[in-house]
């Protein structure tokens, strides 16, 4: 198991779109809060949802055991995954040394607190790709922390990223 099994399903769901709302695609009804339901029996329906669909990743690649924040299946809350990577001393200490499968945890507000939370896809040493739940497309001047959808997008390494976190992928054997 290692980030890029991370990234290869994330790439599988790039393009999916929210369900509900008044337009019938911002209203937070999701495929992942239905998977967070199932495995925990917790109705989050019509809450972001942008933890869920990092949890959900582990979980497809059978690795939840590396990202238990809130419970065995993971996390939903952003400040519950960083407090969860900082006791486990996996935050890395230079943000642009991140890897493809780390995870990026944002602070849109400025608040010091993680609000989004994404898979970092590529390193390009003064900016990163990541894949993001619940964000807008590249380009597009919608929310960046509940914008709706799955997509690729480019970040800048700066302000705005409040940690990220390398999961212990080396613990989860390689399965064939």
């Amino acid at each position: 198991m290692t980030g890029d099994d991370i990234v290869k399903i994330a790439k599988t769901q790039i393009g999916y779109v929210e369900q509900g709302g008044a337009d019938g695609k911002s209203g937070n009804i999701t495929k992942f809060w239905d998977w967070w339901r199932i495995k925990t029996g917790q109705n989050a329906q019509g809450q972001s949802w942008c933890a869920c669909f990092v949890s959900w990743l582990f979980d497809q690649a059978k690795a939840s055991s590396l990202i238990p924040a809130t419970n065995s299946h993971g996390f939903v809350y952003c400040p519950d995954g960083v407090n969860y990577f900082k006791k486990k001393n996996l935050i890395l200490k230079d943000p642009t040394t991140c890897n493809p499968g780390d995870i990026v945890f944002f602070d849109w507000e400025g608040k010091g607190i993680a609000d989004h939370v994404g898979i970092v896809t590529e390193n390009h040493k003064t900016y990163f790709m990541t894949i993001e739940g619940n964000t807008s497309p590249e380009g597009a001047t919608g929310s960046q922390q509940n914008g709706g959808g799955v997509y690729a997008r480019k970040r800048y390494f700066g302000k705005t990223v409040h940690a990220i976190a390398r999961p212990a992928y080396q613990t989860i054997p390689v399965t064939k």
